[in-house]
């Protein structure tokens, strides 16, 4: 791969609201971004689910596009390939990850033939093997999706004492990875990304009960983390314009050489590359 970035590493924290993270203690995430760009309060698509948005990250189109479902898994004749399709097409020898804790993303929204190397499991257990796999393989691209946060959400609430505190509980596996990465030698010359998919709002049911969810178009579901830093990224910058969690898309396709598919309707975010 020949662009600014020899390799990328994206890390998918569900159902973080963006501003959570002004909230919260998360001294790594913190350092990693403070050297490159962030805001948080990108934008994820609607609804604002899991599915609608991964989908979008990794294929460049909104969800009225890619309809990935429960039912529906992306198909590989689509004009929007993922970018690890991309990836593998472009390098058919590189070493591809996708360590989801949710595993629809590698049964229903990455292709079967970008042929990733995958595992589904609780956080800990997945950092913990995604940091052996890092040292071990040296991946080309990895995407690392931790789960926890949005567990939390869901039961206590996305503005619950528990859901900060589980925030930074997962900074401290976005430690460990990035941990891993300096240890490969790969921090200065790679891609890292972190982001968010959704949020969540609590909102009152009609029987009188009280539900914490996402899916609404409520500025808590669609306001996300999203970050980056590496070679050719712009260094301590805000990123005060629209970005959008389908732009993931071209920005790694761009930092690693990658083509860019015409059916994307993506775009690179202003601001982000130097």
């Amino acid at each position: 791969m020949q662009g600014t970035c020899t390799r990328a590493f994206i890390i998918g924290l569900d159902g973080l609201r963006g501003p959570a993270l002004d909230e919260a203690p998360t001294p790594n995430i913190d350092a990693v971004l403070a050297d490159g760009v962030r805001t948080l309060h990108a934008l994820t698509v609607m609804p604002s689910s899991s599915y609608q948005a991964w989908g979008a990250m990794f294929h460049g189109v909104g969800p009225e596009k890619h309809g990935i479902g429960g039912e529906t898994p992306i198909g590989e004749d689509v004009a929007w390939p993922s970018f690890m399709k991309v990836a593998r097409q472009h390098s058919p020898a590189a070493t591809l990850g996708a360590y989801c804790c949710w595993t629809p993303i590698i049964t229903d929204i990455i292709e079967d033939s970008a042929d990733c190397q995958t595992l589904s499991t609780g956080d800990a257990e997945l950092t913990t093997a995604a940091c052996e796999f890092i040292r071990t393989q040296k991946p080309d691209v990895l995407f690392l999706h931790l789960d926890d946060i949005d567990g939390v959400g869901h039961s206590r609430g996305y503005h619950s004492a528990e859901y900060l505190a589980k925030i930074s509980e997962t900074d401290g596996l976005v430690g460990d990875v990035i941990s891993a990465i300096r240890d490969i030698g790969a921090c200065d010359d790679s891609l890292i990304l972190i982001l968010s998919d959704h949020g969540g709002v609590t909102f009152e049911l009609e029987d009188g009960g009280v539900a914490h969810s996402h899916g609404r178009d409520d500025p808590d579901c669609m306001e996300i983390l999203w970050g980056c830093r590496g070679p050719g990224i712009a260094k301590g910058v805000q990123l005060d314009g629209h970005v959008n969690i389908m732009d993931t898309a071209p920005v790694v396709a761009r930092a690693l050489g990658l083509p860019i598919p015409e059916g994307w309707d993506a775009k690179i975010p202003d601001g982000v590359f130097v």
